[in-house]
């Protein structure tokens, strides 16, 4: 089997961020992709390890330990007692990561083969560094060390320190992830493909936040240069998209050329970050569009429904945004030679329910995809995009392609990616390059939602649009 050098460029879909951690790096699309070489990870497929549960709020391993508290089923009397563990929960995992284990450089100082950063958007990609990573996560420390119901300070900047300068290195301290691929062409060059798939953290802070805070509001040279300033913004201008893909396709290629000029190049497209099923669409359906978005759990006429929410016309500017940005990743791809799009955008499309009106079929969309025989068809019931879902007796009834955090998939939604860029790189050309290679039940084996579903997250649902504020405070500090 031929064994594949690959190397990857992205946000927490490559990095593998899951049920609001990232933790499980392991099993990561790009680590999946690799598997299927024949490589061995993270020995030849280098992925940093997170300690602990990850950052920066793993829910799943909250879920479990507040179960051997209160049990698998969460009664009136059991509420007490959960909120007041999670305070608890979130002080300890604050603790861990400032001050703790957590918060020690590792000690492998080499660079790994998945630089991947969850949160990352294309600014940080271009000019975040470990050295301003450090000063974000002291400015966001504020003034009170050791904060009460506070996640650690910083954690996509711990994160991103970890995985630039995992050996906190002195010369490595002002490299960019950029940066960090050309350590690793330098190093392994040459390399047969790479992984590029930016630009859903462009526009994903609406749906996280509920709101829209549009860059296209701003004069562009009234913007600030600083990429953590920028984060103000939820939402990237089209113009600043467009300047931003065509300066990192620029550095990549001129890498490529400098060190690796037969590299073949797989990228995605973004996806539209209103399919995931953390918002809710509520009201009037035109035939592609509700009146409002809430959270998952709201019902229109519930408590919920008075928190944040997203308009029809919110949503329509980010899904036209979104498309802009796509336009703009496919020009650039289509610009240069060995580069192939990797149309992730259109397999979100064809999975959705609501909007595909699919809701009283939810396992077609799957089986329209995939060949008959395909072992994601053998689970029962068929995965789909539905928020993930339980009965009383903790058997998964619904869901099953995104986690817990009901944005970022599975460890079976992430082989999905797996297999579309699986089967661009074989039509490529990419010796070795077989969808019938990956190790779906090696997948589906290390999918913990799958195989031991968390049983209280059944009652956390029933019980979460009566507590609808308490998720919409969790909603925010993962954001």
């Amino acid at each position: 089997m031929t064994k594949l050098k690959l190397a990857t460029i992205g946000d927490s879909l490559c990095q593998g961020f899951q049920s609001g951690a990232i933790s499980k790096t392991s099993w990561s699309f790009p680590a999946i992709v690799a598997r299927s070489f024949g490589l061995d990870v993270p020995g030849d497929f280098l992925v940093p390890h997170v300690p602990g549960p990850g950052l920066p709020l793993n829910i799943e391993d909250m879920l479990r330990k507040l179960e051997l508290r209160v049990g698998p089923e969460l009664g009136a009397a059991d509420v007490a007692r959960a909120l007041q563990f999670i305070p608890d929960y979130l002080d300890e995992m604050e603790d861990y990561h400032e001050r703790g284990v957590g918060s020690l450089p590792t000690k492998f100082s080499g660079v790994y083969h998945n630089l991947s950063v969850w949160g990352f958007a294309l600014a940080e990609a271009l000019s975040l560094t470990p050295k301003r990573c450090r000063r974000a996560i002291k400015d966001s420390e504020g003034w009170i060390e050791d904060d009460f119901l506070g996640l650690p300070s910083g954690p996509m900047y711990r994160t991103a320190q970890r995985v630039l300068n995992p050996g906190d290195i002195a010369e490595r301290r002002t490299d960019t992830q950029l940066d960090a691929l050309e350590r690793s062409l330098k190093e392994r060059a040459p390399i047969d493909a790479l992984i590029l798939w930016l630009g859903a953290n462009d526009a994903l802070g609406t749906v996280l936040t509920l709101s829209l805070k549009d860059m296209a509001r701003e004069p562009a040279d009234a913007l600030p240069s600083d990429p953590v300033e920028l984060l103000k913004w939820n939402l990237t201008s089209e113009e600043r998209f467009r300047s931003d893909y065509a300066d990192i396709c620029e550095r990549v290629g001129t890498l490529l050329d400098a060190y690796s000029p037969n590299t073949r190049v797989f990228v995605g497209t973004v996806p539209y970050v209103t399919i995931p099923p953390l918002a809710r669409g509520v009201g009037h359906f035109d035939g592609k569009y509700f009146d409002n978005y809430r959270r998952f759990f709201v019902n229109s006429d519930g408590p919920g429904n008075l928190l944040e929410g997203l308009s029809r016309e919110d949503v329509i500017t980010i899904e036209k945004r979104i498309d802009s940005f796509n336009r703009s990743i496919r020009e650039q791809v289509g610009a240069r030679k060995g580069w192939h799009i990797v149309e992730t955008a259109a397999l979100m499309d064809r999975l959705a329910l609501r909007r595909n009106l699919k809701e009283n079929e939810p396992d077609e969309p799957l089986r329209a995809e995939l060949r008959a025989d395909h072992p994601l068809l053998g689970l029962d019931p068929v995965p789909n995009v539905f928020m993930y879902q339980l009965d009383a007796q903790g058997r998964r009834v619904r869901g099953g392609l995104f986690s817990l955090d009901g944005i970022h998939p599975t460890t079976i939604g992430y082989g999905l990616i797996a297999e579309q860029f699986l089967n661009v790189m074989r039509d490529a050309g990419v010796p070795g390059a077989d969808p019938l290679r990956l190790p779906w039940n090696a997948v589906i084996a290390n999918d913990t939602l799958i195989q031991q579903p968390p049983r209280l997250w059944h009652s956390m649902l029933a019980e979460a649009e009566r507590h609808a504020t308490f998720w919409a405070l969790l909603a925010r500090a993962l954001a």
